[in-house]
């Protein structure tokens, strides 16, 4: 698949098979998390992979209803932020470069035809905080997302916005 297809196809998938993703398949979806640009090449991220499914049901639990999937799920990722190596003039850095991860992990499996669906936890701090107690995560660490990997139960549905040209400014505003 070229790269700008898989790009313009992704679509977040909520059901999925009971085929298992294979460990080569996982460590490419890492690899690809771990080649994102960070603040000054801090790699201030860490992740959490879970494949059992009664802690799956917990991680769900912990982000709440919109973590459903999860369940349902083969592999589920919790994206850490480290702050004792991110940025140490601009620690904030950490959650923009665990997005970044987030999205190469997603991109990576829809290259590999896994299906993928981003689940937030950062900034809502009651999720944030129940993960770190569901993994004994030290204060250091924090929980940025988690995304639900599987291969596909369900269709893609539902486009993608056509290019906006008012959205786009050459020059000046």
């Amino acid at each position: 698949m070229e790269l700008a297809e898989g790009i313009l196809n992704r679509r977040s998938i909520r059901k999925f098979t009971d085929r298992h993703i294979t460990d080569e398949e996982l460590h490419t979806i890492l690899r690809a998390a771990m080649t994102g640009p960070t603040c000054a090449n801090t790699r201030d991220w860490s992740f959490l992979v879970v494949r059992d499914k009664e802690m799956l049901g917990k991680m769900a639990d912990a982000n709440g209803r919109p973590a459903e999937p999860l369940r349902h799920c083969d592999v589920g990722i919790l994206i850490l932020g480290d702050l004792e190596r991110a940025f140490p003039y601009a620690k904030e850095y950490w959650v923009i470069d665990g997005a970044i991860t987030g999205q190469n992990m997603s991109l990576a499996a829809e290259g590999l035809g896994i299906g993928s669906v981003w689940l937030g936890t950062w900034p809502q701090m009651d999720r944030v905080e129940n993960q770190r107690k569901l993994f004994s995560l030290p204060d250091t660490v924090v929980p940025h997302s988690v995304i639900a990997f599987g291969y596909p139960a369900e269709e893609k549905t539902g486009a993608h916005p056509d290019y906006e040209e008012g959205r786009v400014h050459f020059g000046q505003w």
